[in-house]
């Protein structure tokens, strides 16, 4: 799969085996940026090489920001090839976004390649040239465009995934899906593709599938000034929850919860059918998913000063992404009232799980 950008084009590569690192070691220029999870569950990966090109990253939201960045430029700068280091980054998308980001920033930019190693990573975010980082309590405010030269995906990463990790890209997946203008969603194929996921085929087609749809929106809108902005639906509240949770929900997670927000939002304003809702939050596991939430995650005030944070805000009110109709059909509405969000979390509260 080759990815059209107007920094430069970038080869995503399916490949069915991790022997593709032996190539990616063979390089004397290589750095490699390693979560240090993936270090210890594939210890084989990186055992021979130099431990002086080898940076280990916890995979932490608290990492996501200037002050660690500063800890990569450190253990880079002393390295002799300088402007001519290919960086490896091998984790899900926290490494992918501090990794990006030193990229694009270092010696004004040195060329990079991916591993993502989360299903998350494989079906979103390794393709979009996105870099962020946070900044205070605004998340994702920091960045630029910077895609890698290539990507490899191995499915070898995902047999070894937690539950959360596993339903955090079931979440995005589902997003894509549904929001593929090229044609009409149809919940039960979705529904049929995503409960087959434990199979390794059906989990790459899933993959393929959602980068596919990623791809045509890039097509037209590369640096999210329009269609793309509509890859946010659920990311509005979902970051806003993240946030107030402390980060104990991870992304995908939060992210499934705010497309329900969105959903309710949508229903509230007459948009989408009772049956149509329902339909949708069966379709996103909600009763099923791998976490008990606390009642303090969902603290009214510190939701709507969340959702005011928001980078995609640009008036008064608040902005989300949510369903314009049953056939979802998704649009960006700058004019959502705290008041809308706060009945949307009272609808959506009872369908969850709390400790």
């Amino acid at each position: 799969m080759i990815i059209k950008s107007n920094i430069h084009d970038y080869q995503v590569k399916f490949v069915e085996s991790l022997d593709f690192f032996q190539e990616l070691k063979s390089k004397s220029n290589a750095v490699f940026v390693c979560d240090s999870n993936i270090n210890r569950l594939y210890p084989d990966i990186l055992r021979d090489v130099d431990k002086q090109r080898v940076f280990l990253i916890d995979a932490l939201e608290s990492n996501k920001t200037l002050d660690y960045v500063q800890d990569v430029y450190r253990f880079l700068t002393p390295i002799p090839e300088k402007k001519k280091m290919q960086l490896i980054s091998i984790g899900g998308g926290i490494v992918q976004d501090v990794t990006g980001f030193v990229a694009q920033t270092l010696y004004r930019g040195i060329p990079w390649t991916f591993v993502p190693t989360t299903f998350l990573a494989q079906a979103d975010s390794c393709v979009g040239s996105k870099t962020s980082l946070n900044f205070e309590s605004f998340k994702n405010i920091l960045g630029g465009f910077y895609p890698p030269n290539i990507i490899y995906l191995c499915p070898d990463f995902l047999d070894t995934l937690n539950d959360r990790d596993y339903y955090s890209g079931i979440g995005e997946v589902i997003k894509f899906l549904l929001l593929d203008d090229r044609r009409e969603p149809d919940f039960e194929q979705i529904a049929a593709l995503v409960a087959d996921l434990y199979k390794r085929e059906s989990r790459m087609q899933a993959i393929r599938a959602s980068l596919s749809v990623k791809q045509s929106f890039i097509a037209e809108d590369e640096f999210d000034q329009g269609k793309r902005n509509l890859f946010n639906y659920g990311h509005c509240f979902g970051h806003a929850l993240e946030a107030t949770s402390q980060y104990e929900v991870p992304h995908g997670l939060a992210v499934i919860v705010g497309m329900m927000v969105a959903n309710a939002v949508a229903l509230g304003r007459g948009l989408m059918s009772r049956a149509c809702y329902s339909r949708l939050n069966a379709l996103l596991f909600v009763p099923t998913l791998p976490i008990e939430f606390k009642p303090a995650y969902f603290d009214e005030s510190e939701i709507i000063k969340g959702l005011m944070n928001d980078k995609k805000r640009v008036g008064k009110d608040l902005t989300m992404i949510i369903p314009s109709s049953d056939k979802i059909e998704a649009i960006k509405a700058d004019d959502i009232k705290p008041q809308e969000v706060s009945v949307a979390m009272l609808l959506i509260i009872d369908e969850l799980r709390f400790v």
